[in-house]
């Protein structure tokens, strides 16, 4: 072989055919409407008298800069832009635009090549230093134009004649036109006199064309998209997806623009990355790994020495280990990390390592993410962006609030003192996920309204759009799960209409399923919690035996709760594992406590619990728990331990707490009151009028979830207490509304009785 074949450069192999522009028919069309329109300024310059307004020449350079970069568009679609009266152009412009299309569907080819080839002289030379040309050699339009009579005088005969020939169709595609009514009588009557004495003169000349294309070979491709307006549309298009996806073309319509595009341009590698971008907002794995091997490997031959070589190496894998954690495939993902950093390393890229060490921390373990997050190199954004992964990390593995969000604290300096919009939006809303985990829900609504309000206005071409990606629409979630916390359904519905984002539809399936749970609705809750299940399975599991519980079903309530602890003793590094085990362990003890006679392993379940909680300093669960214990040293005979107990933990629960919580822990404190007040006296009488008054607030808390039955045992206990006070009109009211409110209820909803706290 050769040896100078070893040296064979792959780069002069690559098609080039993706930056060459084919001529179409809307580009020849675009060149008429260009050339009209500097024609009426040569007139108006020669009659001194004459100008044209300021209104005209604008729109028709915004007009003209939106044909030249858009995609190819039908006749019709360009009659409908022209004539919608979007933009303020001349009537006569119009008549004599479309005069020269008929033109040249009449004339044929010959007239095809001087609409381009006149429009250069015309336009594009300067006559004297007094009268310069009307359009400038290096404006848009300048290089538009030449670029399109250097590849019109490129094409063959034949090729030509297909052109001649798709213009002709695209042009009787359009008519009858809305432009084309616009002519006045005397041009229309011109124009088919015209037509009548010249379609016999070009009938021979055209069936001598069509016959000539159809014999031979035809190589002339026609394409929508030039590389320029590729460029274009994948730039704009990439920035929608990041900033702000609703305003991106809709999933369906972007895959089929890039699909022309890459019909169009096969060779071009972003617009692969482009749909791989799509593919991740679908969720679509198939299509985003093929699209992602695709834009790497395009250029991988093109590319000329070696740095370049490994630049498309590592950031090749980093982006497929990006994709996988997208996805949830750790190990694929943790492979794609390891690639990234060696080459980062080989080349000496600090950027590439420390989005490296980004995503392996994202996908790696508890001890992978330590040693990632405090050894890599940081400029100023990877350092802020480190900062809330290290934040996270020392969360997860039970670190002191007050250190964890100092960690923020730092990160948060880093994105104001270089303006790090997005990092700091992700900050505010990983500062509300912290306050919520540790049950500080006030302070977690808090920081989702900060940044539901925080303005990130930017420009995006001649518009503005909102940066409202995941982490906004992570807050609207948050904000959408304080409101329905609260009881405000009404807020918490209309938060909800505008965040489509699966976090939004998961809190917005679980609260739904929470209060069909509240109100014995059981088959909307079960449809819920099915639902829920392909978004989150563990919490759906939860819910499942809350509601087993709540039918009377001990049984299968406490293997749904083994399968959920079972697959806690598993997880090690999730943010999810703890604030999960602890339900699950209340809520077993809740079925202990409504079904078993004997209470000892109940209170060893609850103390394990509350030690797991303070660890973690997960304060409200804390009190939660403590709230249980209350209630089973209430029933245990330990009323006056009980009260103390209560008496401590309910101003957390009052602040922090849900409605429900709230209804439950003013119960359970009025419940403690009753049962160590004197047996008799003043005294008594003040204590048990007090507890008339507080059972008010549970009353109202639990008709705000919907729990008809516990509001119904409410009744009950005041009705009791009024009877005991000796207030008999009061007594009476209580038990007609308990009455009203029995007879409404279904009977399956009655037999909740079982519930004690």
């Amino acid at each position: 072989m050769d040896s100078g074949a070893e040296n064979l450069d792959f780069g002069k192999l690559v098609n080039v055919k993706g930056n060459v522009d084919n001529i179409t028919p809307h580009k020849i069309a675009v060149v008429a409407f260009i050339r009209e329109y500097g024609l009426l300024k040569i007139e108006a310059r020669e009659m001194s008298e004459r100008t044209i307004a300021p209104k005209y020449r604008k729109d028709f350079c915004i007009l003209a800069l939106k044909l030249i970069q858009c995609p190819d568009m039908e006749f019709k679609e360009l009659e409908a832009l022209l004539t919608d009266g979007r933009y303020n152009l001349l009537s006569v412009h119009l008549q004599n635009f479309c005069v020269r299309l008929q033109n040249i569907y009449i004339n044929g080819i010959n007239a095809l090549m001087d609409c381009v080839t006149s429009t250069l002289k015309m336009l594009m030379i300067e006559q004297s230093e007094v009268k310069p040309s009307i359009v400038n050699r290096c404006s848009v339009i300048g290089f538009y134009l030449r670029r399109i009579a250097l590849h019109l005088d490129k094409l063959t005969f034949v090729q030509l004649g297909t052109l001649y020939k798709s213009f002709c169709q695209y042009y009787q595609k359009g008519r009858p036109g809305l432009m084309m009514r616009s002519l006045s009588k005397e041009k229309l009557h011109n124009i088919d006199s015209q037509a009548s004495t010249s379609m016999n003169d070009e009938s021979r000349p055209q069936e001598i064309i069509s016959k000539l294309i159809a014999d031979k070979d035809n190589n002339f491709e026609e394409c929508q998209w030039s590389r320029k307006q590729a460029e274009l549309f994948t730039a704009q298009q990439a920035n929608l997806l990041q900033i702000n996806p609703k305003m991106a073309l809709p999933p369906k319509q972007l895959q089929k623009m890039t699909m022309q595009i890459i019909h169009d341009i096969p060779e071009y590698p972003d617009v692969h990355f482009l749909s791989f971008l799509n593919c991740l907002r679908m969720k679509e794995f198939c299509g985003a790994q093929e699209s992602l091997y695709n834009c790497f490997d395009r250029p991988v031959f093109s590319i000329g020495n070696g740095s370049d070589k490994n630049k498309n190496f590592r950031f090749a894998a980093l982006n497929r280990a990006a994709m996988h954690v997208q996805f949830d495939h750790k190990p694929l993902a943790m492979e794609g990390v390891r690639e990234a950093l060696a080459k980062a390393q080989e080349a000496g890229d600090s950027a590439c390592m420390s989005h490296a060490a980004a995503w392996g921390a994202l996908a790696g373990g508890r001890a992978r993410r330590a040693a990632l997050l405090s050894r890599m190199p940081r400029a100023p954004r990877a350092a802020a962006a480190a900062a809330q992964f290290m934040a996270l990390h020392a969360a997860l593995n039970s670190v002191k609030p007050c250190e964890v969000f100092q960690i923020i604290s730092k990160g948060d300096s880093l994105n104001y003192m270089h303006s790090l919009t997005d990092l700091t939006m992700a900050a505010l809303a990983n500062t509300a996920a912290l306050w919520g985990l540790y049950g500080k829900t006030e302070m977690a609504s808090i920081n989702c309204q900060l940044l539901l309000n925080l303005n990130t206005k930017c420009k995006i071409g001649t518009g503005a759009a909102w940066q409202w990606g995941d982490t906004s629409a992570t807050a609207g979630a948050g904000a959408v799960g304080v409101a329905a916390w609260r009881g405000h359904v009404a807020i918490a519905t209309a938060l909800a209409s505008h965040f489509t984002t699966p976090p939004a539809r998961a809190l917005n399936l679980r609260h739904h399923a929470t209060f069909a749970l509240r109100a014995g609705k059981w088959e909307e809750a079960e449809q819920s919690i099915r639902e829920l299940a392909s978004f989150d399975r563990w919490e759906s599991q939860l819910l499942k035996a809350e509601m087993y519980f709540l039918k009377g079903d001990p049984t299968n309530s406490l293997e749904t709760l083994q399968d959920v602890l079972e697959n806690c003793k598993t997880e090690d590094d999730s943010q999810h594992y703890i604030p999960l085990r602890l339900k699950a362990m209340i809520l077993e003890s809740e079925v202990e406590h409504s079904f078993s006679s004997v209470q000892s392993i109940n209170i060893i379940l609850l103390n394990e619990a509350l030690t797991i909680a303070r660890l973690s300093h997960l304060h409200y669960l804390a009190a939660c728990i403590e709230m249980h214990i209350a209630n089973l040293q209430l029933h245990m005979g330990c009323s006056k331990k009980a009260l103390l107990l209560a008496r401590k933990v309910l101003p957390t629960i009052m602040e922090h707490g849900s409605a429900y919580d709230v209804a439950r822990g003013m119960l359970l404190y009025t419940k403690c009151r009753i049962a160590t007040v004197s047996p008799a006296g003043d005294a008594r009488q003040q204590v048990l009028q007090s507890c008339c008054e507080s059972l008010d607030i549970v009353k109202e808390n639990f008709s705000k979830v919907g729990a008809q039955n516990r509001v119904l045992q409410t009744w009950y206990l005041q009705a009791r207490l009024f009877h005991d006070i000796g207030n008999i009109a009061a007594r009476n009211q209580c038990a007609w509304m308990f009455r009203q409110l029995e007879s409404q209820l279904p009977l399956d909803t009655l037999q909740m009785s079982h519930i004690v706290f």
